[in-house]
């Protein structure tokens, strides 16, 4: 069973306190000028009727719980309303002014202004008791997630490293070996294999290159360009942070800034 609102915190229960008080200083001040009530019994009939009401709500929170059928609800709401209607006679018990022809012109205002009250604080439980479902239900599921076990992340070891390529060229197929290539290129969904026979077309991505081909021997050395180590004559500085790689053949690669540091990073330059 959820706790009730009030119980949770001191700021709550001094906010329900607060509101209590303003409704007794509200229902006092209308019994004052519309009932023609002395202050004296103002005060103890708001004070009876409203305590009263207050505690009724109290137990309403409880009630929601144990019983949460509408009907029985409504039942409750009208015999409430109808004892709170005339429990301000008790109030008026204490101050010795008890007069019926002077409370009886009250009781259309009694009730609308305890139905009112009471609306209030029904629409009030709901809405704590629907955000009370939100928590529990996120927390229930960050339990379910923080019990599943964790996707494995793959390492480097667990990545195929490829030692030749296979390229379908109509009915035939060519197996490159890796001494062979050159460098690799993008071209749009598949990759121009450069080796020292010719070039091949790949339907293949750069980032499945980048990963199984073994390094240092293969390094991407601008996000379309992956060049074969072992052909690298030379590499020239060639504008504001950009690089040219010379390969043995004559062939040059341009290299990005962070390509270069890659390149001399596996290179041990």
């Amino acid at each position: 069973m959820q706790a009730h609102p009030l119980l949770r915190s001191f700021i709550s229960q001094a906010v329900g306190i607060g509101l209590f008080s303003i409704a007794v200083a509200l229902q006092c001040g209308l019994l004052m000028v519309y009932g023609h009530c002395p202050f004296g019994v103002a005060i103890g009939d708001s004070l009876c009727s409203l305590g009263f009401l207050a505690l009724s709500g109290y137990c309403l929170w409880y009630v929601r719980q144990v019983i949460p059928i509408t009907q029985v609800q409504t039942v409750l709401a009208l015999f409430v309303l109808l004892l709170w209607s005339v429990s301000g006679l008790l109030g008026e018990v204490l101050t010795e002014e008890v007069s019926w022809s002077s409370y009886a012109p009250t009781l259309p205002f009694r009730l609308l202004y305890g139905a009112l009250l009471w609306i209030i604080l029904t629409l009030w439980y709901a809405l704590q008791s629907k955000q009370e479902a939100s928590i529990e239900t996120e927390d229930s599921t960050t339990r379910q997630v923080e019990t599943l076990p964790p996707t494995p992340t793959p390492t480097p070891a667990e990545v195929e490293v490829i030692d030749r390529i296979s390229v379908k060229d109509g009915a035939r197929i060519h197996i490159i070996d890796l001494e062979e290539i050159l460098y690799l290129q993008a071209s749009g969904d598949y990759v121009t294999i450069f080796t020292t026979t010719g070039q091949y077309l790949k339907e293949q991505t750069m980032k499945y290159f980048e990963q199984s081909l073994p390094s240092p021997a293969f390094v991407r050395i601008h996000r379309s360009t992956i060049v074969h180590t072992a052909q690298i004559a030379r590499i020239e500085l060639f504008g504001k942070e950009t690089y040219q790689v010379r390969l043995k053949n004559g062939v040059t690669l341009r290299a990005s800034h962070s390509g270069y540091k890659l390149l001399k990073e596996k290179l041990a330059l």
